[in-house]
């Protein structure tokens, strides 16, 4: 029994004996695994044939990295940060030397490759300093010498500060693809060559389309900013980005999402229009106009995202871990599904539409199936070339021409789509014509909202906010008793056409012609009203110095305006009717442009017109405080600046700080103080006749006295 049980441990002992050497040698054999480079083609070098080094950057030496020992996996996330070597074994059975090693965009390099010709240290290369190509490098693509049938050792030095969020934990940056050196050329030239083409091509239909878009309108412009946009991001994508060393924010941070949302918006803006949503399909409109306010959404927060960049996650891995999906709390894959969903919707609708005899709606059902064409194409490539770099060199380019012929074929779909209306609007100009002498503004029936002057009725109104503009030329009166009639006429057209354009220019139209009075109106934004205001007096200016040279009469106009509600309307009978504003503010503006000729100024605006101006864009002073006739409260009236002839403004604007001191001694009774400052505006510039004003005021109080307890600086008018 004693034998037996000593046999049986012996017994034990050899299998146990047996296993461990089984273990040894298979870690063994895995450690030295060696890829076969066989293939003519690109080869992708499977992460089970690598091993790492962590703590070390690119400037540890050969023999360092020879004696350390190396793992199977990265063990520390931060370590694609902090940088990493790869260590791998390749037998060279192709027919050449020259093998070229490909790498997953990387921004810098460090190569030592160990064989029978000895070591090979490959220079230290970064993204930004250094040049993009040399002697058997591009990028970070090397040329190696790997001699026939012979196992070489390659040590590879990989790093990514900041990290990209593209990039996984496994065939990420460290991917490698190997081949002959002369397939790695071919493969990276065609991509530059590829991009530019794509360029080429994009940027001359999107400056084609902008000008046939000048000149016809149509969604063309839709079309047009889409392939501009389109264009950036080619440009600023990985290969252009690294050619022309681009700010890696532009190509790695939330900015990416950016791009995207802003193309999305572009292209989403076209299908709405040239589906015509909502007419045809209203509750597509509103699923329309929701993404597209997503993607609005989007911009502001990536864009103010990417400002902080590199942020955490570009920095720290232990804390979010690579995972291929980019940058942006809603990642790029999940970004692109509300646009892929209305594509998709796009194409159906366009087909409903051109089965019920839409002929653009043809055309634009053909754009839409022409990258869905891709996928045939990629299976066919696959059948005949494998999965190689072939394959992507001809799916990429193809999906690239055939994403440029879809636009292609969006023009056409455009150009019939105006045709389309060109042929309806010569049916409709016969009703038009029967309707002429019911004629409104054109900007009135988009206010009243009817689409067609047909569809105005005598009473239609509506409540807006507007800003009113009131001119008027200064001693027409006494002008006009020199001229015949029709002179006269003949001089009040003159004006007219001079002023007319340049406020249809500033977003305006004329409501009325009072003789050689005219009432403009502006909604929303009154900054167009004072810049029409401006322009108006410049166009006077230019029209002055012609006269001068013709021996004609100068002239000079007054300007009102006033923001406010008014009602707009139709007023008049059944067979001849007006658009009109009734309204107190219209009042108010007649008044402040009476005002101008009390205040010597050339262009004066109320205090609520003010208050909603865009500062910047104007030097504006505030002259006064007054109550006008048909008013139960006072306001503040200013004088635009920018509206008087070059020196005079210049002169204006020097004063101005001086001006708003003298005008705030006046309205706290330090009238001498007063005087002595406007006096002074006045030495310099003769020419300020509101301070003449101020001047006589002040010299009046002090000559008569006040009654300090109940003066007020408000000034009364009880006049039109």
């Amino acid at each position: 029994m004693k034998n037996i049980s000593n046999f049986q441990k012996y017994i034990f002992k050899s299998i146990l004996i047996f296993f461990v050497f089984l273990f040894s040698i298979s870690k063994i054999l895995f450690a030295n695994e060696i890829f076969v480079l066989k293939n003519e083609g690109l080869s992708t070098l499977p992460p089970s044939y690598l091993e790492f080094l962590e703590g070390y950057d690119e400037n540890i030496s050969f023999s360092e990295l020879k004696k350390n020992t190396w793992n199977n996996s990265i063990q520390d996330p931060q370590s694609f940060i902090n940088g990493y070597w790869v260590k791998y074994r390749i037998k060279n059975q192709l027919n050449s030397k020259e093998i070229g090693i490909n790498h997953n965009w990387n921004k810098e390099k460090k190569i030592f490759i160990s064989n029978s010709l000895g070591v090979t240290e490959f220079d230290y290369w970064k993204l930004g300093k250094h040049n993009w190509i040399d002697d058997g490098r591009i990028f970070s693509q090397h040329r190696v010498i790997l001699p026939l049938n012979e196992v070489t050792t390659v040590y590879n030095f990989f790093r990514s500060k900041p990290f990209d969020r593209f990039m996984g934990t496994k065939n990420g940056l460290d991917r490698m693809t190997l081949g002959l050196w002369k397939n790695i050329q071919l493969r990276e030239f065609f991509r530059l060559i590829s991009n530019f083409t794509f360029l080429a091509i994009s940027l001359s239909f999107a400056i084609y389309y902008f000008f046939i878009y000048v000149v016809s309108s149509g969604n063309y412009l839709w079309l047009s900013l889409s392939l501009f946009q389109a264009s950036l991001i080619v440009f600023f994508g990985n290969s252009n980005a690294m050619l022309f060393n681009v700010n890696p924010w532009v190509s790695s941070s939330e900015f990416i999402l950016v791009k995207y949302s802003i193309l999305f918006i572009f292209l989403l803006q076209f299908f709405r229009k040239s589906l015509f949503l909502k007419e045809n399909f209203p509750k597509f409109e509103k699923i329309f106009i929701s993404v597209i306010g997503f993607y609005l959404l989007m911009i502001a927060i990536n864009f103010t995202q990417s400002l902080t960049w590199p942020s955490e996650p570009f920095l720290n891995l232990n804390k979010y871990p690579p995972d291929r999906s980019g940058p942006g709390f809603i990642k790029l894959h999940f970004f692109v599904i509300p646009f892929a969903f209305l594509l998709l919707s796009s194409s159906f609708l366009s087909f409903v539409s051109w089965r019920k005899g839409s002929q653009y709606a043809k055309y634009l059902c053909i754009s839409f199936l022409l990258p869905l064409m891709t996928i045939p194409i990629a299976l066919l490539t696959f059948i005949f070339f494998d999965f190689t770099w072939i394959t992507m060199l001809i799916v990429t380019t193809i999906g690239g021409l055939l994403f440029l012929a879809m636009f292609i074929t969006f023009g056409f779909a455009v150009a019939q789509q105006l045709n389309d209306l060109k042929a309806f609007a010569i049916q409709q100009q016969i009703r038009v014509t029967e309707a002429y002498q019911r004629f409104v503004p054109p900007e009135l029936l988009k206010n009243l909202g009817k689409a067609s002057i047909l569809d105005v009725s005598l009473g239609d109104q509506v409540n807006v906010d507007m800003s009113i503009l009131f001119s008027d030329i200064r001693s027409f009166t006494s002008l006009s008793e020199k001229m015949t009639p029709k002179e006269n006429f003949a001089f009040v057209n003159a004006y007219l056409n001079r002023i007319g354009p340049v406020i249809r220019k500033n977003k305006g139209y004329i409501d009325k012609f009072m003789g050689d009075g005219v009432m403009a109106l502006f909604q929303n934004n009154p900054d167009n009203a004072v810049k029409a205001a401006i322009d108006m007096q410049h166009e006077i200016f230019k029209y002055n110095k012609h006269a001068e040279k013709n021996e004609k009469h100068r002239i000079k106009i007054g300007i009102g305006i006033n923001t406010g509600k008014m009602m707009l309307g139709t007023l008049g009978e059944s067979n001849r009717m007006e658009g009109s504003v009734i309204s107190d503010a219209v009042n108010l503006a007649s008044r402040l442009e009476n005002l101008t000729k009390t205040y010597g100024c050339n262009i004066i605006i109320s205090e609520e017109t003010y208050k909603n101006l865009n500062k910047k864009l104007f030097k504006i002073r505030k002259i006064d405080t007054v109550h006008v006739k048909g008013k139960t409260k006072s306001t503040g009236i200013y004088e635009v600046i920018d509206g008087e002839e070059t020196e005079i403004r210049l002169l204006k604007i020097k004063s101005n700080s001086k001006f708003k001191k003298a005008i705030s001694n006046y309205q706290n009774q330090n009238f001498e103080d007063a005087l002595k400052l406007f006096r002074e505006i006045l030495s310099l510039n003769s020419k300020d006749y509101l301070c003449k004003v101020y001047v006589d005021r002040c010299k009046d109080l002090i000559k008569k006295g006040w009654d300090k307890n109940n003066w007020s600086y408000v000034e009364k008018f009880e006049s039109k």
